[in-house]
């Protein structure tokens, strides 16, 4: 039964209405205290899916907008994350954010986005977050047309990635230690940091309080972590325009993931761990962005290879091990950058790839959900520049992915594609042991012996079971009868012959190699 609104419900909806615009409109009224303001828009907050199906919801919009632009634009920017203007100013923010892009919000869109990209600049990390999520939206869902703000965006961009040395110098290579009793300014902290204050230090008993202090957004990691995909949004609706712009941005990539911390900085008392994670996280979401671009400027990649491998090893090495999601993050990268042809440049330093704590480094975690990927993207690029490895490698090779074919720990097509890898290196383990005068005749023999285990492990543990699921002769049906008799073996006085010896093509082909 559908649902018909009564003139008092009616009533009550243009009323509430009505409230949240004289609530809006207080925004803006200077004489308001900001904890006045901040129980307003909660309300208005927890209430505004209900406002946004109203009938009235178009003409609350063009009235909320303005005002929200002009407390925002007015405002002065926060730093302390219990003060009640930042407060209201964040939550302003996350109204706009889950306003619904469609036709209503259409008109606004151009107002809202230069207030965004202008907020960029100046506002706290915080904000700067929510900021982004807003252009991210309005783009997909509008795609507006190229404005001279969005290269204003990409030019502030580079100047952010330009600068990271300076702030990772900053926040890891010469920490300040903040005086006791002061509030930091936003730029001293690279992350939402809490200090404790006392109103007054000159006595024993005087009461402390809690600052939250926001770092400024321009200086954010997390930030910094964001604005790849924003560039790669950009570059999606505008390729035309802004191609050599983005292949600007190469250059700048491969100084970012070549930058790392230096150890007598990681075992300094004032190291931030937790920032780190997020300095390698800003790190690995840039070398995602190659890894989309990297098709489009493969030319101007490959000048810069060698820091890409380096900076590549680099994060394998450094990335912590409780960060597994980031880890991960990181092998779907290296996996779309080792389908290109710039995956030879790895072959000097396979031997490192080959060593598993670098590959999947020591987390626990990460050993227990990761290795699959691991493996797989590994040996894929194993089979492709397998003829240029020096039998070193290729034994190393052996031993890491003749491990696998055995590891009930693993999946099955883990297992399988091992075991295929495996026959695709015994040409090239011949021949480079000819070339090499090496031991390629004992790799192959541990090669074949692996093999015999595992048809072993097979024929004893899971032959019997695969037996077990197949019918028996009493319960075949009518049309598998005559099928099941015509396979059978015709019964004769005579002794029937000795069954030949099973063939093993796989095993057969080593061994004719192995003399």
């Amino acid at each position: 039964m559908a649902f018909v609104a009564t003139p008092g419900a009616v009533v009550d909806q243009t009323t509430l209405m009505k409230k949240y615009l004289q609530f809006v409109a207080v925004l803006t009224d200077s004489n308001t205290p900001d904890e006045t303001k901040l129980k307003m828009m909660q309300e208005v907050s927890e209430n505004f899916e209900n406002v946004t199906t109203s009938p009235q919801y178009s003409t609350f919009l063009e009235h909320i907008i303005p005002r929200f632009l002009t407390f925002l634009q007015d405002g002065e920017v926060q730093f302390l994350q219990e003060k009640p203007a930042q407060q209201v100013r964040k939550l302003v923010l996350e109204i706009i954010h889950r306003i619904p892009t469609n036709e209503h919000l259409r008109s606004h869109t151009k107002n809202i986005l230069s207030l965004m990209f202008r907020f960029l600049e100046v506002e706290n990390e915080e904000n700067v977050l929510i900021c982004l999520r807003i252009i991210i939206e309005l783009h997909k869902q509008f795609r507006p047309p190229i404005t001279q703000e969005i290269h204003h965006f990409l030019d502030f961009v580079k100047q952010i990635y330009k600068d990271l040395i300076k702030v990772v110098t900053r926040y890891f290579e010469s920490p300040q230690v903040i005086p006791e009793n002061t509030i930091p300014s936003p730029e001293m902290v690279g992350m939402v940091t809490q200090v404790v204050v006392k109103t007054n230090p000159e006595r024993g008993d005087s009461e402390s309080r809690t600052h939250t202090i926001i770092p400024r957004g321009s200086l954010s990691l997390k930030v910094l972590a964001e604005l790849p995909i924003i560039v790669v949004l950009m570059y999606q609706l505008y390729k035309q325009n802004i191609h050599s712009i983005v292949g600007d941005f190469v250059p700048l990539i491969m100084s970012t993931i070549m930058l790392q911390v230096t150890l007598q900085a990681r075992q300094n008392k004032l190291y931030n761990k937790e920032l780190y994670a997020d300095f390698i996280a800003a790190q690995i979401k840039t070398l995602s962005f190659l890894a989309y671009i990297i098709r489009i400027y493969q030319e101007s990649v490959g000048k810069y290879s060698q820091q890409m491998v380096k900076g590549m090893l680099q994060l394998l090495t450094n990335c912590p091990s409780e960060t597994a999601h980031l880890r991960k993050e990181l092998l779907i990268a290296a996996k779309h950058i080792l389908t290109t042809d710039l995956r030879n440049q790895f072959i000097p330093c396979m031997d490192k790839l080959f060593d598993e704590s670098v590959l999947i480094g020591s987390g626990y975690t990460a050993r227990e959900t990761l290795r699959p990927l691991a493996y797989s993207t590994l040996a894929d690029l194993v089979h492709h520049v397998r003829q240029h490895l020096p039998l070193n490698d290729l034994a190393l090779a052996v031993q890491l992915f003749a491990k696998n074919i055995d590891d009930e720990s693993l999946p099955s097509s883990i297992q399988t594609m091992s075991c295929k890898l495996l026959l695709n290196l015994v040409d090239c383990i011949r021949s480079k042991s000819e070339q090499e005068n090496g031991n390629g005749r004992d790799i192959l023999m541990r090669m074949l012996e692996v093999f015999v285990l595992k048809f072993h492990t097979i024929s004893r543990y899971q032959l019997s079971t695969i037996f077990k699921k197949c019918k028996p002769q009493s319960e075949l049906t009518a049309t598998e009868v005559p099928i099941a008799a015509a396979q059978a073996t015709p019964t004769t006085s005579a002794p029937p012959p000795t069954p030949a010896t099973p063939t093993l093509p796989i095993l057969v082909d080593i061994v004719f190699l192995l003399y």
